[in-house]
């Protein structure tokens, strides 16, 4: 196959430099600042509590309001990817998001802790993982599980390397002036970002990393934007996900494996103090799984391109949700750094399959609507993740029950994982037997394959 790397220098659709590369660094650049902050928002906890005497299921409800905002804007921003420009999307996005985290600096009381941070800040957060992984599906065709294992990478290193310099800034100067410094690094780091970006390679007269070079030769640039847009029978596009049953798959799978996840993501550093361990090392925990998933997020993100992205999201999430009774009774500094190491392996992987799944299940013309759709539900299981986790230490004054809770959800993602690996074979047994000169189209429901969906 020719790829853009490949194709002679004089054929403009394949230059010698393929600029994907580039939105591949500006995408991991938004990965690890947002997800940085986003995951530091466990080590603020214990801060915030002795500081504002705030409980802690106080401050998690916040946490589960900051993702249900952040599931409303996915849906509003899904609908409109693909018809509007994604940079400048991002860019707005940008801006309220960082103007919410600096306001968070100011507050004084829990509601105006609520308003800014779980409502402003990530309502501007919700272009941020679904315009980057929109980009990668646009601009990549071959090798598209590396490179979005590389672009995902960023969500372990970003809190690799903001949990401990969080917490230093917390010990130097208090959490507000942590949160003022974090916005400023944000609009810093995401404006550079949002200046990378272009919305599609066919703006640029260029194909797809691993694309057909002669279909851009014979597409004017001004119809790139309807490309992905063929002509409708009827219907709309939100109609035709929610007939789909891969897409209800997949949204309580993200509802599980975010309630899975969120528990231990939220309150592993609150967690590991109640053990004994400091500050510096309860940081230095989270740190660890985080820089641990960016070698899952590329591993499994290889696997997948050989073996199926549906069968490593299947193996990942039993990985994610069996490993999470490690944690009970944990009070052993050495075995909280080796789970951190184990389950941070698996949960990357995780994240990495989401992206390549629904390009498979949705195809181009349905792929905003029906990732963002799963991505409001993923949303909801991080909003009762994070807060039951909080809720049940305050009456329990035990982790012993939110690590359950977090064990069951793991499993139950991952059964239905398996469901939908059946249906890939359903699909390609419909496809089958389908008779070559028939006129009846396939259900959407079973056009399930890669080829099928590009």
């Amino acid at each position: 196959m020719t790829t853009a790397s490949s194709a002679p220098a004089s054929d403009p659709a394949c230059p010698r430099f393929f600029y994907g590369w580039v939105i591949l660094a500006a995408c991991f650049l938004v990965t690890t600042v947002a997800s940085g902050t986003m995951m530091g928002f466990g080590v603020f906890i214990t801060p915030m509590a002795e500081d504002m005497g705030w409980s802690h299921s106080a401050l998690s409800f916040s946490y589960a309001l900051s993702a249900l905002s952040t599931g409303l804007g996915v849906l509003i921003i899904g609908s409109f990817l693909h018809t509007h420009s994604v940079r400048w999307i991002f860019f707005l996005s940008t801006i309220v998001h960082c103007f919410g985290i600096y306001m968070t600096s100011t507050v004084t009381t829990i509601e105006a802790f609520y308003f800014w941070y779980g409502l402003v800040a990530s309502a501007g957060r919700s272009a941020f993982f679904l315009s980057t992984t929109t980009l990668i599906t646009r601009w990549f065709d071959k090798r598209r599980g590396l490179v979005m294992g590389i672009m995902m990478s960023g969500n372990g290193i970003g809190p690799f390397i903001f949990s401990p310099i969080i917490t230093w800034m917390i010990f130097m100067w208090g959490w507000q002036t942590a949160y003022m410094v974090l916005s400023a690094v944000m609009a810093i780091g995401l404006s550079l970002s949002s200046f990378l970006i272009r919305n599609h390679p066919h703006d640029m007269g260029l194909a797809p990393y691993g694309g057909n070079p002669t279909l851009v030769a014979v597409q004017p640039r001004s119809a790139s934007h309807g490309a992905s847009k063929p002509a409708r029978k009827g219907g709309s596009l939100w109609g035709d996900v929610l007939r789909m049953e891969g897409f209800w798959s997949l949204a309580f799978i993200n509802f599980f494996c975010c309630t899975c996840h969120s528990i231990p993501l939220v309150h592993i550093v609150g967690f590991a103090q109640s053990a004994g361990l400091s500050a510096f090392a309860s940081a230095w925990v989270l740190a660890i799984m985080s820089i641990s998933s960016v070698i899952g997020r590329i591993y499994w993100g290889i696997f997948a391109d050989r073996h199926g992205a549906r069968f490593a999201l299947m193996i990942t999430l039993f990985m994610q949700g069996s490993l999470i009774l490690w944690l009970v009774n944990t009070q052993d500094p050495v075995l909280f750094f080796m789970y951190a190491i184990v389950w941070g392996f698996g949960y990357g992987g995780v994240g990495t399959q989401y992206g390549m799944v629904s390009r498979e299940v949705f195809g181009a013309r349905l792929f905003g609507p029906g990732y963002a759709g799963q991505n409001a539900f993923a949303m909801v299981g991080m909003a009762v993740g994070g807060f039951l986790g909080g809720y049940l230490y305050d009456i329990s004054h035990s982790y012993v029950t939110s690590w359950l809770v977090s064990f069951a959800s793991g499993l139950i993602s991952s059964f239905i994982a398996m469901d939908l690996m059946s249906q890939s074979e359903r699909a390609k047994a419909a496809q089958a037997a389908a008779e070559p000169g028939s006129l009846e189209p396939v259900p959407a429901q079973v056009q399930a394959t890669p080829t099928a969906s590009a």
